[in-house]
């Protein structure tokens, strides 16, 4: 049997393009730029070979250093290797024009005017995959955005925050979004329209405010979801179990539910959590949930017996209570992680 070992290469420059971009993969741009750029051309083309390794942030990358300031807007401007885009208001807009935005990939508004609302179409970011939108006033009109994102206007979108809903249009429906976070407080509107328009979401983060105009839903309003397999759900208003049950009906599949309420909602603060009829909505409901974790905060009116709401539901071993507060007014139920 021969010993021999084979030499391991004697400089970087010696190893195969391949393994040279999955080591720039694990380095950040800065660092890039300043250890490899220019060193030869071999380098600079696997540098910047393909904007799946090189992801420049405009405009926090140029702002972090001044460095790699001209470096980095030579590139946005004659290349294509921006894939990240975050706009934090419209007075910007002007020094942005020479960004090509069909090559961006992932896009954040701070905060939406309708300035960028009006930039945001399917013409200008054909290759969008994930969008961030944060609050809005009234006065901001997001019914064109929001019609182009539930109807398939961005085709490769797979990931959306968004922090309301405008419904004043019909949606046709995008299956290519997988992942939504948003807030309502409207539930018929979040079964209604983002479920339905929605047909493949597999992991859902809602925000949703049960107003004293919204009664208990319906069984007859859409069909079953038949994707959703994770929903994270922060209970605001006047929410029941009567009403968490109508609404948990119309999405059977899901496997891992998280449910949170705040200290600073007076109704939540008041709701009583009664955990076996809790284990049995989750039962009829949710068959095939294999994880639920929830942090509450409420008045400490009664005992909590931990071991009888163990042997409820196979999914609530992990969850436990403490004080919240020094004068025992208010305790916290949560799960252990």
């Amino acid at each position: 049997m021969s010993n021999y070992i084979v030499p391991l290469p004697s400089s970087l420059e010696c190893l195969p393009n391949e393994i040279l971009l999955e080591i720039f993969g694990y380095i950040q741009v800065h660092d890039r730029l300043r250890a490899f750029y220019n060193l030869n051309n071999r380098l600079n083309c696997i540098l910047f070979a393909s904007n799946v390794h090189l992801y420049i942030l405009y405009p926090d990358d140029i702002q972090k250093s001044k460095i790699n300031e001209n470096i980095l807007l030579h590139l946005i401007k004659s290349e294509r290797y921006i894939s990240r885009l975050r706009l934090i208001d419209d007075k910007s807009i002007l020094n942005q024009k020479f960004i090509r935005f069909s090559f961006i990939r992932s896009l954040i508004v701070d905060i939406p005017t309708t300035k960028l609302i009006s930039m945001i179409t399917p013409e200008l970011f054909s290759r969008l995959e994930y969008i961030h939108t944060g609050y809005s006033s009234a006065k901001i009109n997001l019914d064109t955005l929001h019609r182009d994102i539930f109807s398939n206007g961005f085709p490769l979108l797979k990931k959306c925050s968004l922090n309301n809903i405008s419904i004043n249009q019909q949606w046709t429906g995008s299956p290519s979004i997988k992942i939504l976070s948003v807030w309502s407080d409207n539930p018929r509107i979040v079964v209604e329209r983002i479920l339905h328009a929605l047909t493949h979401l597999i992991s859902f983060h809602l925000y949703l405010n049960w107003l004293p105009t919204h009664d208990i839903l319906d069984n007859q309003i859409i069909s079953q979801h038949s994707y959703l397999k994770c929903l994270k759900l922060h209970l605001y208003g006047l929410w029941t179990l009567e009403k968490l049950d109508s609404f948990l009906a119309y999405i059977p599949t899901i496997t891992f539910l998280s449910l949170y309420s705040s200290y600073f909602d007076s109704h939540m603060i008041s709701f009583q959590w009664d955990f076996k009829e809790l284990a049995y909505i989750f039962k009829c409901r949710l068959p095939n949930l294999c994880r639920f974790n929830c942090e509450f905060i409420i008045k400490n009116q009664s005992k909590i017996d931990l071991k009888e709401i163990y042997s409820l539901h196979s999914c609530f071993h992990r969850i436990n209570y403490e004080k919240y507060s020094d004068n025992e007014l208010f305790i916290k139920i949560f799960t252990n992680k």
